[in-house]
């Protein structure tokens, strides 16, 4: 019976966890080499491994590359999935906590993830200093405040919408399958209100450097 193997501490960018994982399974292109006017072989070629988080047991690929003249360094991984999500520039503090906190929990529970990034919306809302009682409210207001558009404000809806069947066990059970939706709603609010200024800002610092 072949001996179970574990890796290091790696990072899961499925739920965050980090911690060693089981190497489910491997495969190598390592192979002996020559080359002219050189007295010895080596080994060398890439490698690759499916390893498990034990938190969220979900399955991450990360490729490696081996050469026997350098085996006493650490192997520097390459990870091909789950691919790293990008960051959202310009986020105020509270907000990319949110989101963050929001992320770790998307694929250990698709309800929580929809409740956590109505939080999102909130904090949005509050730090856009948005009026009304309700966050169907604030976010009427702050599209009424050009703020964001109104095709975006119906997006931010729909994130709403998630959220509360998320919170309320009556309306249903959201899955999997709507994970991306989600992900791809909030990051167009996000990036439209915080990451586009951002990048204006950066932009125009450039310019004035140049022009200087």
């Amino acid at each position: 019976m072949e001996e179970t193997r574990f890796t290091e501490n790696v990072y899961c960018n499925h739920c965050s966890n980090t911690a060693p994982m089981r190497i489910v399974t491997n495969y190598s292109k390592i192979a002996r080499k020559s080359a002219p006017n050189f007295p010895e072989e080596w080994s060398e070629g890439s490698y690759w491994e499916l390893i498990e988080c034990p938190a969220c047991a979900n399955i991450l690929l990360r490729e490696g590359y081996y050469h026997e003249f350098l085996d006493d360094e650490p192997p520097n991984y390459k990870y091909l999935y789950p691919s790293t999500e990008k960051k959202i520039l310009g986020l105020p503090d509270k907000l990319s906590k949110a989101f963050e906190a929001a992320s770790r929990v998307k694929h250990i529970d698709s309800n929580a993830y929809a409740v956590l990034l109505g939080r999102v919306l909130d904090l949005l809302c509050i730090d856009q200093s948005a009026n009304g009682e309700s966050l169907y409210e604030k976010l009427k207001d702050i599209a009424d405040k050009n703020i964001i558009p109104d095709r975006l404000a119906d997006m931010a809806h729909g994130i709403r919408q998630f959220r509360n069947i998320g919170a309320h066990a009556n309306l249903g059970e959201l899955t999997e399958s709507e994970l991306p939706i989600l992900e791809t709603l909030i990051r167009a609010v996000l990036e439209y209100v915080y990451a586009a200024p951002a990048m204006v800002t950066s932009v125009q610092s450039k310019i004035d450097e140049l022009k200087s």
